[in-house]
C-alpha cells in the first residue's frame, strides 16, 4: 500500500470537505471513490483500445 499527501489551501479543502459530506463521506473515502472511479475508466479506455485494434487486424 502507497501512502499518498495532497495538500491543498483551506478553501479547495472545506470545499470538498462539502461535497464529501453531500456523499455522506469522509474527505479520504471521496478520494478514494475518486481514484477508483479513474481506474475504472482508465481501464474500461483500455480495453476498448486492445478491442478495437483486434477488430481492425481482423478485417486485414
Amino acid at each position: 500500500m502507497r501512502k499518498i499527501t495532497v495538500r491543498l489551501n483551506e478553501k479547495d479543502y472545506f470545499d470538498f470537505l462539502l461535497e464529501s459530506n453531500e456523499y455522506s463521506n469522509t474527505a479520504e473515502e471521496q478520494i478514494y471513490e475518486i481514484i477508483q472511479y479513474y481506474i475504472l475508466i482508465r481501464r474500461r479506455r483500455v480495453k476498448l483500445k486492445k478491442n478495437s485494434k483486434e477488430n481492425l487486424d481482423s478485417h486485414l
